[in-house]
Formats: C-alpha cells, structure tokens, sequence
C-alpha cells in the first residue's frame, strides 16, 4: 500500500529500462519497497541486524539442539533465534 501523495514504483522490463528510469526519476516521489515492505521498515530492519562483531562460545549440545528445534518450528536460522533472545534478555536488564 503506498503512502498517501507517491506513486507506485514501476515494473521493468529488462536492466536498461530500469537504469533509464533511474537516471531520470525523483525517487522521493515513490513508495520504494524492499522485500515486500516500505523501504524505511526494510532499512530499520536492517540496521538492527546489523552485526560486526564475531563471539564464540561453548554450549551444552542440548541446548543448541533445543534452540535448533525451536528455530525449525519458527522457520528461521537458530543462529538468528539465539541473537534476538540474547536482545530480548539486554532490553529486559537495561
């Protein structure tokens, strides 16, 4: 759904078109979506997954399988599932 006064953002037939476009459009004058959501929503996700910094720890196999079983039913990475309840857990302390 595009936010009240911009355009809907064209389909393109092939690169070229897209790049003629882009040499020519005000792009503040259309709802830019990325992945299927606003463009800010996307960029918001984005910065706060953002990730720099590499730990390495050791758990208890059954806890990693339990996480792994977890993150199966929610269809994402268990990776990801462990790094948002480690996010969960800082707001809750702060």
């Amino acid at each position: 759904m595009a936010k009240k006064g911009l355009k809907p953002f064209p389909k393109f037939a092939s690169d070229e078109e897209a790049e003629r476009f882009l040499e020519q459009a005000d792009l503040g004058d259309y709802e830019l979506i990325a992945g299927g959501i606003p463009a800010d929503e996307w960029f918001a996700r984005l910065d706060a997954l953002y990730k720099d910094a590499r730990v390495n720890l050791r758990l208890p196999r059954a806890m990693v399988e339990a996480y792994k079983q977890k993150a199966k039913e929610q269809r994402i990475p268990y990776q990801r599932l462990m790094r948002l309840e480690l996010q969960k857990a800082l707001k809750r302390a702060s």
